[in-house]
C-alpha cells in the first residue's frame, strides 16, 4: 500500500511541475527600482505557534513571503537577534526549527542576540558553518564586535557585515552585539568572549562599505536598545548610516533623526517593522516607518499554508512531550508571584533553607484555569537553567533577602549572623562575578534543571490537588541530581 502510495504521489507530483513550468512567471530583474521595503523581527524569542498577542510564524510568513514573491527586488527582510530561545518548539530542536522557518520565509540576514549564547555559542553558530548535515541558516550571522577574549578575532561562523543587491540598489549591514550585554549572559556562557565598543568598528567599516562597496545604503543591524544611538544618527558623507535596527528591550520604537531611521518592533512577533526607502535617480527621497500587526495588515491575519505544514510537522513530533496537562491554574499569577513560588520548589528539592530567582528568568503569567503543560512551563521557564547550591554566612542571606534584588523564598527561621546556611539558585545568579554563591562553603551543581523540577512538583501535586495554586503545599524533598 505504501509502494502504491508513493507512486501516486510521484505521478502527481510529475504533472504538478509540468503544469507550473507551463504557468510560472519569471521575475526579470529591473534596470532600477523606485522603492525597498525593509520588513524587520527583533526577539522572536521561538514564539512559533500563535497564541495571544502573538502573531505566529505561519501569520508573519504570509506577509513576508507574500512580499517577497510578489516583489523580491523591492523586498529585504533582516533580524535583530534573539530569534531562537524561549518556546518548547524551539528549545526542543536547540533553535533549528526556528531556523529553518526563517529560511521559509526569506531572511537576508540576523544580528547576533545575547540569548544566542544560552545553549553555547557553538550551538547556534553550527547553523551558519556551511555544513548542511546539521541544519543550516540561507542567511547571516553578523556581530562586528563580537570577540574571543583578549583578541580581535570574531568566532567562526558570524560575519561583520554583509552586502546585498537589489537590482541597482547596494545595501551594506553592519551586525553589531551591545557591548553591556555580557552581564546578560551566564558567565561560563561568555567566559570566552567579549563584546568591544563597537563604535570604531561601525565608523571604519560604514566608511569601507561606501568607499569600496559603492553601496548606496548602510543598515545597522544593532542587537541593543538604542541608548547609544545618537552615536551614529549625526553621521554624514561616507559616514552616513541610513537605519538602525534595534533590539534587545523589547520596546516598540520608531524616530528619524537627521535622516537616520531607528526602529524596534517589540518582541515574540507581536509586530513586524516595516521601513519604506522611495527612490529619485538612485538617491533616497522619501522614508517611512511603521510596526504592522493584525489591526493594520490584511496579510498578517492569514497563514502561509507550507508554512503551516512545517510547524505543524513539529508539533505532531513533539506532542507526547509538551502537551500532558498537569494541573489546572486555580487563580492568575505574575511573574513575581511564579518567581516566588520556583524559588520555593528550588530550595524544597535541595534542602536548602531559601530559594532565589531573578526576575527576568520567569517569562510568562499564569491565568486563570489555565492547563499547565510542559508547554506552558517553557513559556515561564524558557532557559536552561540548572540549580546550584553552596552555603553562605547568615548576614550575607539577611542582606540578599533585604536588598530585594531577587524573587526569593526563605524558611521562617532566625538567621543568625555567622552561621552558614545552605541556599539554592540557578546557574545564571550564581555564575556572576563576586556572586555571594559562588563565593560561599560547599558549593555544588546539582545537575537539576529547573524548569524539569517545577514539572516534577506539578506531578505530584496532581496526585493530591485538584488545581495549581502558589499556595499549595510544596511536596518535592531533597532529591539527587
Amino acid at each position: 500500500m505504501r509502494k502504491q502510495l508513493i507512486l501516486l504521489l510521484t505521478i502527481a507530483m510529475v504533472f504538478t511541475l509540468s503544469a507550473c513550468k507551463e504557468t510560472e512567471t519569471i521575475v526579470e530583474i529591473p534596470d532600477h527600482i523606485d522603492y525597498l521595503d525593509v520588513y524587520y523581527l527583533n526577539d522572536f524569542h521561538g514564539a512559533i505557534e500563535k497564541k495571544d498577542d502573538y502573531l505566529g510564524a505561519a501569520y508573519i510568513a504570509n506577509l513576508l513571503k507574500t512580499k517577497k514573491e510578489e516583489n523580491p527586488y523591492n523586498t529585504v527582510i533582516l533580524s535583530g537577534g534573539d530569534m531562537l530561545q524561549g518556546s518548547a518548539l524551539s528549545n526542543y530542536y536547540n533553535g533549528l526549527s526556528t531556523i529553518d522557518l526563517m529560511d521559509d520565509m526569506g531572511f537576508d540576514a540576523m544580528a547576533l542576540g545575547n540569548h544566542e549564547f544560552d545553549w553555547g555559542l557553538d550551538t547556534v553558530t553550527k547553523f551558519f558553518d556551511g555544513n548542511e548535515e546539521n541544519g543550516e541558516a540561507d542567511f547571516p550571522l553578523l556581530s562586528i564586535n563580537t570577540f574571543y577574549k583578549g583578541t580581535e578575532n570574531i568566532p567562526e561562523g558570524i560575519d561583520p557585515y554583509v552586502v546585498i543587491e537589489r537590482a541597482d540598489i547596494k545595501i551594506g549591514i553592519i551586525g553589531m552585539t551591545g557591548s553591556t550585554l555580557e552581564s546578560s549572559i551566564a558567565t561560563n556562557k561568555i567566559e570566552d568572549y567579549e563584546f568591544a565598543n563597537p563604535s570604531s568598528y561601525i565608523l571604519e567599516t560604514t566608511k569601507y562599505l561606501r568607499e569600496n562597496e559603492a553601496v548606496d545604503l548602510v543598515f545597522l543591524l544593532s542587537h541593543d536598545s538604542g541608548s547609544d544611538n545618537s552615536s551614529y544618527e549625526n553621521l554624514t558623507d561616507e559616514y552616513k548610516i541610513d537605519a538602525i535596527f534595534n533590539a534587545h528591550s523589547h520596546a516598540v520604537e520608531k524616530t528619524t533623526n537627521n535622516g537616520t531611521i531607528a526602529i524596534q518592533a517589540g518582541s515574540n512577533g507581536k509586530y513586524v517593522g516595516h521601513i519604506r526607502f522611495t527612490f529619485d535617480n538612485g538617491t533616497v527621497s522619501e522614508t517611512s516607518v511603521e510596526h504592522l500587526s493584525d489591526y493594520n495588515e490584511a496579510l498578517l491575519l492569514a497563514k502561509d499554508s507550507e508554512t503551516n505544514d512545517l510547524i505543524e510537522e513539529y508539533l505532531l513530533e513533539t506532542e507526547h512531550l509538551f502537551n500532558e496537562v498537569l494541573l489546572v491554574s486555580n487563580d492568575s499569577y505574575s511573574k513575581g508571584e511564579l518567581s516566588n513560588w520556583i524559588a520555593e520548589v528550588m530550595a524544597k528539592a535541595t534542602n536548602s533553607v531559601a530559594g532565589f530567582q531573578n526576575y527576568g528568568g520567569t517569562r510568562a503569567t499564569v491565568g486563570n484555569a489555565v492547563a499547565i503543560t510542559p508547554g506552558i512551563l517553557y513559556d515561564i521557564w524558557p532557559f536552561d537553567n540548572y540549580i546550584y547550591t553552596s552555603e553562605i554566612k547568615g548576614s550575607e542571606l539577611k542582606a540578599l533577602i533585604e536588598s530585594g534584588y531577587y524573587n526569593y523564598y526563605a524558611d521562617d527561621i532566625t538567621f543568625d549572623d555567622d552561621a552558614y546556611y545552605k541556599v539554592a539558585t540557578n546557574d545564571y545568579i550564581y555564575t556572576k562575578t563576586n556572586s555571594v554563591f559562588s563565593n560561599g562553603i560547599n558549593e555544588e551543581n546539582t545537575g537539576l534543571l529547573m524548569r524539569d523540577i517545577a514539572y516534577d512538583e506539578l506531578k505530584l501535586q496532581k496526585l493530591i490537588y485538584d488545581t495549581f495554586d502558589i499556595l499549595n503545599d510544596i511536596l518535592i524533598k531533597n532529591i539527587e541530581g
